[in-house]
């Protein structure tokens, strides 16, 4: 008779792996926001912003 043949090792669950994307993605976004409320702040504000886009179609 064979010998009895272990059990096969379960891979870990995909929950943790997609644990750590959502993280990232939130890290992310969340320092894409920070970017740009910087640059509105710099700008002082986003009136400024908006006039330097209309630049291109009046100028």
């Amino acid at each position: 008779m064979d010998a009895a043949s272990p059990l096969p090792q379960t891979p870990p669950p995909p929950a943790t792996a997609s644990r750590a994307w959502r993280w990232l993605w939130a890290v992310g976004l969340l320092a894409a926001g920070v970017v740009l409320g910087l640059a509105f702040a710099a700008y002082g504000g986003p009136d400024l912003l908006l006039n330097f886009t209309n630049l291109r179609y009046c100028g």
